[in-house]
């Protein structure tokens, strides 16, 4: 049940969530079985950017997640620790991998998304009492030099317009003429 309702979960976001959708940018099929005979696998059409389901196993797919028994798949895919569960009992010989790991890391993501278990992901916030501006009062000012911004270099800074001339970017910019590397 947990694996159908992933499976249509993630074709019907595939067809209206625009987060979803973007992730969807390789042509690839994942499979996750168990050796008692449940498994499913989905297709996913990067040029489309559309997820499709399939009860039973694929016949090539590029990432396999097979467990040794559904009980050990519902407790591995629920976990709020769902990847650590699942390295551990791959070292441990209860569930098997074929295919790179990265792509069942992006799986992953892909179904936290549907449901997020676990870890939320990072909110976007400015910080608490971030530096925004120079603050007299703070500590460690002291040792701050602030000099006023200045439009061009002094005449008298040798060695500051001879290091000036050296960089391409502020000589192109100006329109001065540039030799090749």
């Amino acid at each position: 049940m947990l694996l159908w309702w992933i499976g249509h979960g993630l074709a019907l976001a595939s067809r209206f969530s625009t987060p979803v959708r973007s992730q969807i940018t390789r042509s690839l099929t994942v499979e996750i079985s168990t050796d008692d005979g449940v498994a499913r696998h989905w297709v996913f059409d990067s040029r489309r950017r559309l997820v499709s389901v399939t009860a039973g196993r694929a016949e090539a797919p590029d990432l396999a997640l097979r467990f040794t028994s559904s009980g050990q798949a519902l407790r591995d895919l629920t976990s709020p620790r769902a990847m650590d569960r699942i390295m551990v009992n791959l070292m441990h010989g209860a569930v098997r991998l074929e295919g790179s790991v990265m792509i069942l890391a992006w799986f992953h993501g892909l179904t936290r998304r549907l449901v997020p278990i676990g870890r939320p992901g990072s909110r976007r916030q400015a910080l608490p009492g971030a530096y925004l501006a120079h603050d007299p009062a703070s500590n460690g000012v002291e040792k701050i030099t602030i000099e006023p911004a200045v439009r061009q270099l002094d005449p008298r800074w040798t060695r500051a317009w001879n290091s000036r001339a050296k960089l391409w970017l502020v000589r192109g910019a100006s329109g001065e003429p540039l030799r090749d590397p």
